[in-house]
């Protein structure tokens, strides 16, 4: 999966990329004993709100590879989230769980896309947000 994300370990937050469309894609991450973002055997909030952000991402990076050849960049883009809105989390996953999550993108300027992230466990609504990331060149 790292090929279509920047982030290398232990920072990698995704698995998998169960899904894309135009504008959806779900992605897959099984929360591991030994995260950085894993305490007391559960995932932080700022865990969740990483996996769905490295969600966007990988989104992102499978999308450029799907442009003709020379008209993407070279390397998965460099992501930052400008905005973060809603934010909310009503269980924090254990270690073991299987995660996924649900990225819509809502609206694009430019290098600016706002999503909607939402992560569940099975069919449990885990923690949801829209995002607004800018994305440089690296």
């Amino acid at each position: 999966m790292t090929r279509y994300i920047p982030q290398r370990e232990p920072i990698v937050m995704v698995h998998a990329l169960l899904e894309h469309t135009d504008l959806q894609s779900k992605a897959a991450f099984s929360v591991e004993r030994g995260n950085i973002f894993v305490r007391d055997n559960h995932l932080l909030p700022s865990g969740l709100m990483e996996h769905i952000a490295q969600s966007a991402a990988i989104r992102s990076g499978y999308g450029f590879t799907l442009m003709p050849k020379g008209e993407g960049p070279e390397k998965p883009p460099v992501g930052f989230i400008a905005a973060l809105k809603d934010f909310t989390v009503h269980r924090n996953p254990s270690v073991g769980e299987e995660l996924q999550t649900v990225i819509t993108r809502l609206n694009e300027l430019g290098s600016m896309t706002v999503i909607k992230g939402e992560t569940f466990s099975g069919d449990e609504l885990l923690a949801s947000c829209e995002m607004k990331v800018f994305l440089s060149e690296g």
